[in-house]
């Protein structure tokens, strides 16, 4: 006797999306306990990632350890997914409270027109020198041409302060610098402290050409991903 089964597709995104939402919202009660906010996030993050389905134990495997290992393909994978949902996330909160509560002002019809250079969303880790562990508790601080960056969104806090919930990952998105110029060479320093460890800091230059538009969405392609933060023990 034949028993015939069925075949259930599944977009394996959905699980790695509402694990990623679950890690940005552990600190985050207020949003964490509306199932709603949790659906709308998952929704804008699933509509701008490819679907990637599974119909076996094999495939979910295959699946998972592209996502657990440290490749560079996998990382960026990982990376794009959690920049989206922290911009669904922030999405949803403007919609919760009016720009004015946090300071944010909306742009003259003037400032939108004008030359921008607008600058990449900055990705980087902070390990302990010894162990290769990641830090919790460091505050990361992203200072352009000596300055210290303004975010382009609210949601985006500089400094950045580690947590067990990022594991050792810092993330800045700094607002685009007004400027006619047709490319600009920007200096991108990032300092580190924690009062177990030795101060650091890594610097890097970029190039970025003159636009006319803001940029105000998130893409995986447009993150700079920055060396790893060694700190060595105090």
């Amino acid at each position: 006797m034949r028993t015939e089964q069925t075949v259930q597709l599944k977009n394996y995104q959905e699980d790695i999306v509402l694990k990623a939402i679950d890690i940005a919202l552990e600190e985050r009660p207020d949003l964490r306990d509306e199932p709603s906010v949790i659906n709308d996030v998952a929704a804008y993050v699933l509509n701008r990632v490819p679907p990637r389905y599974i119909m076996s134990e094999r495939g979910f495997t295959r699946l998972a350890a592209e996502h657990l290992d440290e490749s560079s393909s996998s990382l960026g994978s990982m990376i794009g997914i959690l920049v989206l949902v922290n911009e669904g996330i922030e999405l949803i909160e403007r919609r919760r409270r009016p720009f004015a509560a946090n300071g944010t002002r909306t742009l003259t019809v003037n400032e939108e027109i004008s030359a921008v250079h607008n600058l990449p969303q900055i990705f980087g880790k902070v390990i302990d020198g010894e162990s290769g562990a990641a830090v919790d508790g460091a505050s990361v601080r992203l200072s352009i041409d000596g300055r210290t960056a303004e975010p382009a969104q609210p949601g985006w806090p500089n400094p950045f302060v580690t947590q067990r919930s990022t594991n050792g990952y810092y993330s800045f998105w700094p607002a685009a610098v007004r400027d006619d110029s047709e490319t600009h060479t920007f200096t991108l320093s990032v300092d580190v402290d924690h009062p177990a460890y030795q101060p650091a800091r890594i610097e890097t230059l970029i190039t970025t050409c003159c636009e006319f538009a803001l940029q105000d969405n998130i893409t995986s392609d447009g993150i700079l991903n920055l060396d790893t933060v060694v700190l060595q023990r105090a």
